[in-house]
C-alpha cells in the first residue's frame, strides 16, 4: 500500500479555508477515500447527526499529477478516518509559514502504547517546507480499511440516483438562510416542498401556529423538468402548494431544520455558483447539491470538485 504527493497551492487553500471547516460543522471525524483519478471527503452516519457530505476532488485539484501515487491491492483504492481538526490545524499551520511545498505521505510508526509496549500505528505524515523552515507533522490516523469497507465507502460516496427535479436556490440564498434561522426559533421540523415551476416551501406547523414562506421564480434542473404552466399565480400560495402536490408538479418532505441551517450556511465557505436541492424519488431523502464555477471560465462550470449533502428524512 503506498500513498503519497505533494498539494499544489491552490488544493491546500481549498481544504483549510473551505472544505475542512464545512465538513467540521457536521462532525469531527471524516472518512478519506483516495483513488488513482478522485479523492473522496466522506462523512457518514459514522461521523455525522445524520448528514451524509461527500466532497468530490480531481487527484490534480489537490495534487501535481507528477507527484501523486495512490496504491493498494483493492483496485488502488485507500480509505480511512481522520479527526478533521488536526487534518486542519496542519494545513492552517503550513499556510501560517508560507510553506511553498507540503508533501503527504501514508506511513507506519512505531509507537510506544501506555502499557509501554511497542506498536505499529498508521499516520499522515506532512513535510511542510518553507524558505527558512521544514516541518513534519503525523496525524494519527484509523487502520486503513479492508477490501470490503473500501467498497462499501465507494457505494456510500454516490448518491445513487439524482432527484427527478432541482430548484436553485442561489438567486434567494440569503432569503432561504433568514426563513429557516427564523423557522428554527418555532420548530425543530419543517415541510420542504420542491416544486418543477421553480417554487420552494417551507412550512412549519404546530397546535398554535403555522407559518411558511414561498421563493418563486427559481431555476430548475435539469431544464426538461421545467414548467411554469404548472403554477396559478392568480390562488393564494397555499392554494399553489396544495394544487402542487396533488397533480405531482411538487414533492414535498419533513427536515430538521438545524440540518438544513448547516448546509445552507455552508455557503459562505465553499461559495457555490449554484446549490441545487432535490427531493429524492419517493421522498427518501433530501440532496443539495453545490456546484461551483469554472475558474477559467466564468461561463462554465467546474468539474473537477462538487460538495453534495443527503439530509434524511423525517416523519411529519
Amino acid at each position: 500500500m503506498k500513498l503519497k504527493g505533494t498539494l499544489t497551492e491552490d488544493g491546500t487553500r481549498k481544504l483549510w479555508k473551505s472544505f475542512l471547516p464545512t465538513v467540521e460543522k457536521f462532525g469531527k471525524t471524516c472518512q478519506l477515500l483516495f483513488g488513482e483519478d478522485e479523492i473522496h471527503i466522506i462523512q457518514t452516519s459514522l461521523d455525522t447527526d445524520g448528514v451524509h457530505v461527500t466532497a468530490r476532488f480531481a487527484t490534480s485539484t489537490l495534487f501535481s499529477p507528477d507527484t501523486y501515487r495512490c496504491q493498494s491491492k483493492h483496485c488502488n483504492l485507500i480509505a480511512f478516518q481522520v479527526q478533521v481538526e488536526l487534518l486542519l490545524r496542519v494545513l492552517k499551520g503550513a499556510a501560517a509559514t508560507n510553506s511553498d511545498v507540503v508533501e503527504v505521505k501514508l506511513t507506519n510508526r512505531t509507537v510506544t502504547n501506555p502499557a509501554g509496549e511497542s506498536t505499529a500505528r498508521p499516520f499522515l505524515c506532512f513535510t511542510a517546507t518553507g524558505p527558512s523552515t521544514t516541518v513534519t507533522q503525523d496525524v494519527p490516523i484509523g487502520r486503513p480499511y479492508s477490501a470490503s469497507d473500501v467498497q462499501a465507502l465507494v457505494a456510500a460516496k454516490d448518491v445513487g440516483s439524482y432527484c427527478p427535479a432541482y430548484a436553485d436556490l442561489v438567486p434567494a440564498l440569503a432569503q432561504a438562510q433568514a426563513i429557516v434561522d427564523r423557522l428554527k426559533a418555532v420548530d425543530d421540523t419543517a415541510m420542504l416542498a420542491i416544486g418543477r415551476g421553480g417554487d420552494a416551501h417551507l412550512l412549519v406547523q404546530t397546535t398554535s401556529l403555522a407559518l411558511g414562506a414561498q421563493l418563486r421564480d427559481l431555476p430548475v434542473y435539469p431544464q426538461s423538468a421545467y414548467d411554469p404552466t404548472l403554477i396559478d399565480r392568480s390562488k393564494p400560495v397555499g392554494e399553489q402548494l396544495q394544487s402542487a402536490l396533488e397533480t405531482g408538479a411538487a414533492a414535498s418532505v419533513y427536515v430538521q431544520l438545524k440540518q438544513l441551517s448547516r448546509v445552507l450556511h455552508s455557503t459562505l465557505l465553499v461559495e457555490p455558483a449554484q446549490v441545487l436541492v432535490g427531493i429524492a424519488e419517493g421522498g427518501n431523502y433530501v440532496h443539495v447539491l453545490h456546484v461551483f464555477r469554472n475558474p477559467l471560465n466564468e461561463d462554465g462550470y467546474d468539474d473537477t470538485v462538487t460538495l453534495s449533502f443527503k439530509l434524511p428524512v423525517r416523519d411529519s
